[in-house]
């Protein structure tokens, strides 16, 4: 994505059949995660969920292999999630360094997202994917605030309902710790993308919230970084 955002990685279904066939689940998964994979009772639940967790375990191995060279195998990234919900991670031989990393997945039909960041350097994370449909704009005028309403309506370009839509997912998921609802995230936009969030209402206003999107393939994607 450009700017100063980090690259996430997109998993399609395709891929997740690949590593699937070359690894096994029982070499991709963590005993952890293999028993929640388990208990999924539907098989589409099973696939979007282990889309999610391969995609963000190759973000790992980018993320280390271009730090330090170092290329952790699949199961030795252990991704679980806190009491708020949000994904976390454990990597095996190196205890310190989960808790340094930021982790957003997202996933859809088959289809993971996910992105990893050091929080130290960069701040937290969130991402986003939807099949690229078209989504009604009265739909995501529900969750936008008077000001963001008041940009559309003066009919300059805006982005569709969909990019916002994701920009917002995105955005909330990397200020999690700020805020709890999509109409809590003001989105700014220019020339039709979106560039900027922050969490209305916020005092002081020295969050900055990084936010891009873009379509790939069948597919609407949105990462936001928040400092």
């Amino acid at each position: 994505m450009p700017g100063a955002l980090p690259r996430v990685h997109l998993v399609t279904p395709a891929i997740v059949e690949r590593t699937v066939a070359r690894y096994g689940v029982q070499g991709i998964l963590t005993d952890r995660e293999r028993r929640m994979f388990e208990g999924f009772s539907h098989e589409r639940r099973r696939d979007e969920w282990l889309s999610g967790r391969i995609a963000a375990k190759r973000a790992v191995r980018r993320v280390l292999g271009a730090c330090d060279g170092s290329l952790p195998s699949y199961a030795d990234v252990d991704v679980w999630n806190d009491v708020n919900g949000a994904p976390r991670l454990t990597i095996r031989h190196r205890p310190s360094l989960g808790g340094r990393l930021s982790v957003s997945i997202s996933h859809t039909t088959g289809a993971g997202l996910a992105a990893v960041v050091d929080r130290a350097e960069s701040g937290s994370i969130g991402v986003d994917i939807e099949p690229t449909t078209t989504l009604p704009m009265p739909l995501i005028r529900r969750v936008m605030s008077p000001d963001e309403r008041a940009r559309l309506d003066t009919g300059s370009e805006s982005p569709s309902a969909l990019a916002l839509w994701t920009a917002k997912e995105a955005a909330l998921k990397a200020a999690s710790h700020l805020c709890s609802g999509l109409a809590s995230i003001e989105l700014f936009w220019k020339s039709g993308k979106c560039t900027s969030a922050r969490v209305a209402g916020q005092a002081g206003g020295d969050c900055l919230i990084l936010v891009r999107h873009r379509t790939v393939g069948d597919f609407t994607i949105a990462a936001a970084l928040c400092r």
